[in-house]
């Protein structure tokens, strides 16, 4: 058959194919399938950006692994949009130090070489390790809060703690209980201030000072590479300046930004909500946007929920949660969707969705969690739901919104 393409002057040949599926046949349920900026206008607020400017942040903040290799599982994350929310990973005693230095924004990741288990105690013998990083308005504000951190900190017991001195970080402000298995150290890095707590089986202070040297090696050099942020500009982010949050279902149309219900990360940032963050590496090494639409809660302790392991484990417990990751190329995001969901039933497939496929995935709960896959050119999605029917629905729409995305 001969097809010509008017105007180029140019007679080509070949066998016609049809386009892409039409999507709107597709059983969607009662999900869109329309981008999220088609029905809801972004809105600035200083709130809104705080939210953006912590997940910016994210994308910058090591996790266990990039302290030593054994710290490999994350026990939770916390978003710090406030002073008064210093109290979820630091000391109550420490807010007020927040406050009167005018402490913008944080976020604070946790690691262990435990494997958080939900109803299951932390064993005595576990090494913690609590990573939070600050940003205030300029180097003296951070570099004076930093100061006050250690001297309130100091303060609760002075006493019976002890002035630790490291020798690879010397302004670095640090201080141990002689007899106990943990030390906690503070230092100002530019505008930014990086506080960390860690927790080892034995009272040992050559191998806890080594570890909180490890942090900052690991630390301070992901800071130098990301500028801080005035007020103005937080308040001048945009949510989605490289079009990925419009392409993630979004069941519930939420526009407002939120590190663990609307964001969108590098793999660096995404880790942070992994359990096991060694796995999830290799596993996403080729991903370069991670998108989230109601995944995940905030936690500090280590018990997190939301898809914390979304490869096979751990799905959770947020029903309106979507999770899209963009990957550099076509290839990549095959590789990926073939290596997710190892052991699906082809049954369950959503009907006549393209690269898609279901499993039921265990819980511990009295209802069943069903987790679906989608590919769509380079983009895999994941969607979930307690019921086979529902998760198929979404994934359909997972699918239509890509599809209408481009």
């Amino acid at each position: 058959m001969l097809i010509f393409i008017a105007g180029c002057g140019t007679r080509m040949t070949g066998t016609p194919r049809p386009g892409e599926m039409d999507v709107r046949t597709l059983d969607v349920g009662q999900y869109s399938t329309e981008p999220l900026d088609s029905y809801d206008e972004y809105q600035h607020s200083v709130r809104r950006g705080i939210s953006l400017a912590i997940s910016r942040l994210a994308n910058h903040v090591a996790t266990g692994i990039d302290i030593d290799s054994k710290l490999r599982f994350g026990t939770g994350v916390q978003e710090i949009t406030k002073p008064d929310d210093v109290r979820n990973v630091l000391a109550e005693q420490n807010v007020p130090v927040a406050d009167r230095n005018k402490m913008l924004f944080g976020f604070a990741s946790g690691s262990s070489d435990f494997r958080p288990e939900p109803y299951v105690a932390v064993p005595p013998d576990s090494t913690l390790t609590t990573v939070t990083v600050m940003q205030f308005p300029d180097r003296e504000s951070a570099d004076r809060a930093a100061a006050e951190f250690e001297e309130v900190d100091f303060a609760v017991a002075p006493d019976q703690n002890e002035r630790v001195q490291l020798a690879k970080y010397p302004l670095a402000h640090s201080h141990w209980r002689p007899g106990t298995p943990t030390i906690g150290s503070v230092v100002a890095h530019g505008n930014y201030v990086v506080s960390t707590f860690i927790s080892t089986s034995k009272p040992d202070l050559a191998e806890l000072t080594s570890l909180v040297e490890k942090v900052y090696a690991a630390q301070l050099p992901m800071l130098d590479t990301l500028a801080p942020l005035s007020a103005e500009q937080i308040l001048r982010l945009d949510l989605d300046p490289e079009g990925v949050i419009r392409r993630v279902l979004n069941p519930t149309k939420n526009g407002v930004p939120s590190v663990g219900s609307l964001a969108a990360y590098e793999l660096q940032g995404f880790l942070h909500w992994q359990t096991d963050r060694t796995a999830a590496k290799n596993l996403y090494a080729h991903g370069e946007r991670f998108v989230l639409s109601g995944a995940y809660s905030p936690s500090t302790n280590s018990y997190t929920t939301g898809i914390a392991q979304s490869f096979g484990k751990g799905v959770g417990r947020f029903l309106d949660g979507a999770i899209l990751i963009r990957t550099r190329d076509i290839g990549a995001a095959q590789a990926l969707w073939s290596a997710i969901l190892d052991a699906p039933d082809t049954g369950q497939a959503p009907p006549r969705v393209p690269d898609s496929k279901c499993a039921e995935i265990p819980s511990d709960r009295y209802v069943k969690d069903w987790v679906c896959t989608v590919r769509y050119r380079n983009y895999v999605g994941y969607v979930w739901s307690t019921q086979l029917q529902d998760s198929q629905q979404r994934a359909a729409a997972q699918y239509a919104l890509l599809a209408n995305s481009q």
